[in-house]
């Protein structure tokens, strides 16, 4: 009957994948957990680990969207760091164990975010 459940593995490389932890899906696993163990979440089990990924993309996702609103000459090597922060504790980086590469969300804003310093710069 375990093997109903997600391994802990499995949920981590989905979300290295790019592949969303909906709330439904952690819920899902965390019902699953309590009707196979009669208990609450396991600490450390497919279900926290789920909560936890979903948790880490909602809080990246938070971000992303509010530097993306920006107007992109307004984008600050502050929020470049800030999306850096967040992109990082997502299971992608943590799980690769590196940072995120040329192509991602961070690496985009830290782009802007250098050439609005330069042009500041440019400007004083």
């Amino acid at each position: 009957m375990e093997s109903e459940l997600p391994h802990k593995e499995q949920l981590v490389a989905e979300s290295t994948e790019g592949y969303p932890i909906t709330q439904a899906k952690a819920s899902s696993i965390a019902q699953a957990e309590h009707d196979m163990t009669g208990r609450e979440p396991i600490k450390g089990g497919p279900a926290a680990i789920a909560q936890s990924l979903h948790d880490r993309q909602q809080n990246f996702y938070e971000v992303a969207g509010e530097i993306a609103r920006k107007p992109s000459e307004e984008v600050t090597k502050e929020d470049a760091a800030k999306v850096q922060h967040f992109e990082l504790t997502c299971a992608q980086a943590r799980a690769l164990g590196h940072e995120p590469g040329k192509a991602s969300f961070s690496a985009e804003v830290q782009a802007i975010a250098d050439h609005n310093a330069q042009m500041r710069h440019v400007d004083d």
